[in-house]
């Protein structure tokens, strides 16, 4: 009994760490593609709408109230190490150019609101996050954007409400920065 104990938490331990994507590749690794894509104006697709319960249970997160601001979406689980890596540099992005017109929203695939709740006050996240324990909102992004079993990822909405970057993989606050710069 103790065997399938253990076998059962190997693999539900593999599982979760599957989840997560690994870091960007170190310059000239030519093995791995660019894990951030960016798209010029004329090749820009839409945003779909997202919106639910705000993790933290003050009311709801929507991105349709967000047009005409630089948005960025960060899909995050609390299981998940370079999440927890990014989200201080995500929410001080957030609040150096809140009043430039940017917006971090997080999305939350955890199915434990509370493990959610304890991630966002652990990492003290300065933005909101939606609750989206099923993947219905990530569901809704263009097909083949970035990989929505994988975590984190980023999407940089235009303040037209279309999707001008792509990011596999933890972010950076430098190179979120000048993703997000010229757009603002």
């Amino acid at each position: 009994m103790k065997t399938l104990q253990a076998s059962t938490a190997v693999v539900v331990l593999l599982a979760a760490l599957v989840g997560c994507s690994s870091p960007p590749s170190p310059e000239g690794d030519v093995r791995r593609p660019d894990p951030l894509k960016s798209y010029g104006p004329a090749d820009r697709e839409a945003m779909p709408e997202m919106s639910g319960e705000r993790v933290d249970g003050d009311g709801r997160v929507s991105l349709k109230g967000l047009r005409g601001k630089v948005v960025v979406v960060n899909a995050w689980a609390s299981w998940c190490g370079p999440c927890r890596a990014e989200a201080p540099g995500l929410s001080r992005v957030h609040e150096e150019l809140y009043d430039e017109g940017l917006r971090v929203v997080g999305v939350n695939v955890d199915l434990s609101v509370s493990a959610a709740r304890a991630f966002e006050k652990d990492t003290k996240l300065a933005y909101p996050s939606l609750h989206d324990p099923k993947g219905r909102e990530l569901l809704r992004l263009p097909k083949g954007m970035v990989n929505i079993t994988g975590y984190p990822f980023t999407i940089v909405v235009d303040p037209k409400g279309r999707i001008a970057a792509a990011r596999t993989g933890a972010i950076g606050e430098a190179e979120l920065k000048r993703v997000v710069k010229p757009l603002l």
